[in-house]
């Protein structure tokens, strides 16, 4: 028989199995470090699939990769919460069952949804360098071995891209992958200040170190309300 001593580790480690304490992804273990001291140490434990998915509002069906890179957009960017079960619903106004089971939600669909929350909703054609000039995120829709699928750009420096993606995490795609992945197409979300201090600027060096340095120069808001660096041509 296994005895364990009144008070270590291992009998608190036993116990909390027992009663089914999880000890893996989010789950806070408290114990007694060192009984010396008897102050209890709680330890915040992350899998790599929380960092993975990060400030990312997970797809939660095969359809729905556009609501989700919306929601990560709306959350993330402009403190809007919807959760994606909610955002599919309302969404629904703008198409039908029958459509978003088999295709998904398209661009236009968001747009029409984004201008219900008081925002305008642009979309654009445009190049590889322009993805450089972003001064906000904006949603791509990309082919993944002839998989249709949104994704959200945050940036574009030195040759990578990096992308929020609602069903793989966050991600960083060398330049010329993404280039034949992406059909040029993406839509920005406009109308309201970006946050300054959204997750989606965060580890994107080249993308924050321009807000600030133009914030700095200007004296004005790092997102300033002028096409948010998307200078080709409107599609709708």
């Amino acid at each position: 028989m296994l005895r364990l001593r009144k008070g270590s580790l291992c009998r608190q480690l036993f116990v909390g199995i027992l009663l089914g304490m999880p000890l893996l992804g989010h789950a806070q273990l408290a114990f007694d470090a060192n009984e010396m001291v008897g102050v209890p140490i709680v330890k915040t434990i992350h899998t790599m699939r929380d960092l993975r998915y990060r400030n990312i509002v997970r797809q939660q069906y095969d359809f729905s990769c556009g609501s989700a890179a919306l929601a990560t957009l709306l959350k993330y960017g402009y403190g809007i919460d919807i959760p994606e079960p909610e955002l599919i619903k309302q969404m629904m106004t703008f198409s039908t069952p029958e459509i978003v089971i088999k295709n998904g939600f398209s661009m236009l669909d968001m747009k029409k949804f984004v201008e219900t929350l008081g925002f305008r909703g642009r979309g654009y054609r445009v190049d590889m360098a322009a993805l450089h000039q972003l001064r906000v995120p904006v949603i791509a829709l990309i082919d993944i071995k002839g998989y249709q699928h949104f994704v959200v750009i945050k940036a574009a420096a030195e040759g990578r891209v990096f992308v929020a993606d609602p069903a793989l995490g966050n991600r960083i795609v060398e330049e010329d992958v993404f280039a034949q992945q992406w059909n040029g197409l993406v839509l920005a979300v406009v109308g309201k200040p970006f946050k300054e201090d959204s997750p989606l600027l965060q580890g994107n060096e080249s993308l924050a170190m321009k807000l600030r340095d133009r914030a700095l120069a200007t004296g004005t808001s790092p997102t300033p309300m002028v096409d948010f660096g998307l200078i080709r041509s409107d599609l709708f």
